[in-house]
């Protein structure tokens, strides 16, 4: 059996359980390739020959998958470069706002032979989603999370400490929320990509402080079909909890050998 080699990009709360996940658990059929991370003090107590210093000297670790875990910046300087030597799985959504960054990456992966893999993270049904993209006349996606839980630093009309009960922060199209809520809305980014496009799908955000989870409420309805999902997850940070395993299962599915069954 081959061992896939893993590239990690982000030594954060989702970095550090998946690199903590492949190194302790030969089951999965991974290794790590590389780690890379803007903070040294994130990467200055692993193994050295892992740590990777220059992002742009990623192809002499040879990767089978290079996993993005830290901001969309890095989708939009590097991801043309990740995508014409192998593949690549951003976690990152909100990157894919831009329609023009969008189309880019896709015709490099066609061009190269490479594959963009897109993990659901925290959406759950999102192979329905994608399934029934020619079906769908409507999708929606309403996200509500405690205003803690919400990064304004891009959004300074808001002001978090001013909200006192359930508040929309934003209803329209979901390429439009993605530049103001870049690291909370990856869930958008990545219903819209999967199904029916930034423009035509829905996102409502809700900040409400009596909450003390995230909770996502997807639906899609069109040629006589509905589906309604709902899903609540404790958070840390800006990010749940539910995306650690979810994040692993993703990279398992793109490379690890599988088990003796598999959900397909």
């Amino acid at each position: 059996m081959n061992t896939a080699r893993i590239g990690l990009i982000g030594l954060g709360y989702i970095g550090q359980y998946i690199y903590q996940q492949i190194t302790s658990r030969p089951d999965l059929g991974l290794e790590i390739a590389f780690v890379y991370d803007v903070a040294a003090d994130r990467v200055a107590g692993l193994p050295p020959e892992v740590v990777l210093k220059d992002i742009k000297a990623f192809v002499a670790r040879r990767p089978d998958l290079v996993v993005e875990m830290a901001h969309p910046g890095v989708t939009r300087q590097f991801g043309e470069m990740f995508l014409r030597e192998t593949d690549y799985m951003p976690l990152s959504m909100t990157a894919f706002g831009d329609e023009g960054l969008e189309r880019q990456l896709l015709d490099t992966a066609r061009s190269n032979g490479t594959c963009l893999f897109i993990p659901h993270g925290a959406v759950v049904g999102l192979e329905n989603i994608f399934e029934g993209r020619e079906l769908w006349e409507e999708v929606t996606l309403v996200m509500k999370k405690n205003p803690k839980n919400l990064d304004f630093s891009v959004a300074p009309q808001f002001k978090p400490k001013e909200i006192t009960k359930a508040t929309v922060l934003y209803d329209g199209p979901t390429r439009a929320v993605c530049p103001l809520f870049p690291r909370n809305v990856n869930s958008h980014a990545t219903v819209a990509l999967a199904g029916i496009g930034f423009d035509r799908t829905r996102s409502v955000l809700i900040a409400d402080p009596s909450l003390d989870v995230s909770v996502i409420e997807i639906t899609a309805q069109g040629k006589g079909v509905a589906m309604k999902i709902e899903r609540s997850n404790p958070l840390k940070g800006v990010s749940g909890v539910f995306t650690l395993n979810s994040t692993l299962a993703a990279v398992c599915r793109a490379k690890g050998p599988g088990g003796a069954m598999q959900i397909c």
